[in-house]
C-alpha cells in the first residue's frame, strides 16, 4: 500500500523524518523501507585459513626476544596471509593477553607476555 507523504499530517511527516535521518529508515526505489541488519561478518571460509596461518606464525615469532613486526611476518609468509590479516590476529592476540604491543611511530612490534 502506498501513500502519499501530501496526505500524511504533520507529525507524522516528522516522525518520518526523524527515522529516516537516525536510519531506521531508508529510501529505495521512492519507497521507505526499514534496513537490512548489518554488522561485522566475521572471517570468511576463503580467509580463515590465512588467518590461522598468521595466528601461528605470529606467535612463534613473538617468541623471540627482539618480537616480530609486520614486515617481518609479511617476509616470513611466502604469500600466505597480507597485511591485514597481521592487523586482526594481532589485535585479537592482543585483546586475548597472548602478546603485547609496542610502538614507535607506526611501527609495531610484537611480544609474547609472560603468561603467553
Amino acid at each position: 500500500m502506498h501513500t502519499d507523504i501530501k496526505s500524511l499530517d504533520l507529525e507524522t511527516c516528522q516522525d518520518l523524518l526523524t527515522k529516516i535521518l537516525s536510519g531506521e529508515l531508508k529510501v529505495k526505489d521512492g519507497v521507505l523501507v526499514a534496513p537490512t541488519p548489518s554488522g561485522p561478518r566475521g572471517p570468511t571460509a576463503k580467509v580463515q585459513p590465512r588467518l590461522e596461518a598468521c595466528n601461528a606464525l605470529l606467535v612463534s615469532m613473538a617468541g623471540r626476544p627482539e618480537g616480530v613486526t609486520a614486515k617481518e611476518l609479511l617476509e616470513a609468509s611466502n604469500g600466505s596471509f597480507v597485511y591485514t590479516d597481521i592487523l586482526l590476529v594481532a589485535r585479537n592476540l592482543t585483546e586475548a593477553g597472548t602478546i603485547q604491543e609496542v610502538r614507535k611511530g607506526r611501527k609495531a612490534t610484537w611480544n609474547l607476555t609472560t603468561n603467553g
